[in-house]
């Protein structure tokens, strides 16, 4: 194994990759400066800059697709740089068990990162100023924690396959929501924070179930609070909404701290803390029906008795 310096060794990224020998589990530092963007296609490779704002990857694109770097080899680690100004995403990553920490993708227009493959990690990570999602989480088996998605063109998180673990992360002033959950299931959301969205904080689409929204925190958003969404016969169902703080979101009279919409089922809403939301703190669209509703400190729902 060994350690392959840009531009020291090799003038780009590129060809450091290329470079690398047959035996997986080299790495590449890349040093401070501006370099082009890349393709990993050698497995278990390494690649790590000097830090955000030092290491930037703004020249030309990937050489497989538009977007800056292109992960199509499994077991990579990217650390320590920005990337930025790509007219497709910043980092798409197309393989499984990849490890995405300390990045930030900004300016890039489509998503800030494309998660696809499966078991991908990724952690203390920054988009910003993308003109399309924040992060887009398209299939299975993600964790994404302490990452933080500002003033993006779409959602903040756009969480679109199941069972992904979205963990103590930061969605602020983007275009649309928070969080969205696109008709998936088994996913977590714990301990994040939705705060001034212009959508809602965090929506659950239709056909959405035994997702797990649990101790966020959602506040001054321009939609909703918290909204499971039903549309015809496709419905949110058996999600858990719980322990959430849910304050000042909403604008008129179609917004609520929490909304379940009309022939959403089997779901429970337990012990959440809401607060001076437009127009009620709780709306159940169309009464109780087969959802739980329990323990929630409020100031007034719809129908009465919803709140302690």
């Amino acid at each position: 194994m060994a350690i392959h310096v840009v531009p020291t060794d090799f003038p780009t990224v590129q060809g450091a990759i290329d470079d690398v020998g047959t035996v997986a589990g080299d790495s590449i530092q890349i040093l401070a400066g501006t370099f082009d963007g890349f393709n990993v296609s050698k497995e278990r490779l390494k690649i790590f800059g000097c830090g955000i704002g030092k290491t930037i990857i703004a020249g030309n694109p990937s050489p497989v697709t538009n977007d800056g770097i292109s992960v199509n080899a499994n077991q990579t680690i990217l650390k320590g740089f920005s990337v930025q100004g790509f007219v497709n995403d910043g980092i798409e990553v197309n393989t499984d068990n990849n490890i995405l920490v300390d990045i930030e993708s900004k300016f890039n227009s489509d998503e800030g990162y494309e998660i696809d493959g499966e078991n991908n990690l990724i952690i203390n990570c920054l988009a910003s100023f993308n003109d399309s999602d924040g992060f887009d989480l398209d299939t299975e088996h993600h964790c994404i924690i302490n990452c933080n998605s500002s003033q993006n063109g779409d959602e903040g998180f756009e969480i679109s396959g199941d069972f992904n673990k979205v963990i103590k992360n930061i969605s602020t002033k983007n275009d649309t929501d928070g969080f969205d959950i696109d008709g998936d299931s088994s996913n977590t959301l714990f301990g994040n924070k939705a705060i001034k969205n212009f959508g809602e904080g965090i929506e659950l689409n239709p056909e959405s179930s035994n997702n797990n929204i649990i101790d966020n925190f959602i506040c001054n958003n321009e939609g909703s609070g918290i909204t499971l969404r039903v549309l015809d016969e496709f419905v949110s169902m058996q999600n858990v909404i719980d322990s959430n703080i849910v304050r000042n979101n909403g604008t008129d009279d179609t917004t609520a701290g929490i909304l379940v919409e009309d022939s959403a089922i089997e779901n429970i809403i337990r012990f959440n803390k809401a607060k001076n939301n437009i127009v009620n703190d709780i709306v159940a669209q169309g009464g109780i029906g087969t959802n739980v509703y329990d323990g929630n400190k409020c100031e007034n729902s719809f129908p009465d008795g919803l709140c302690t």
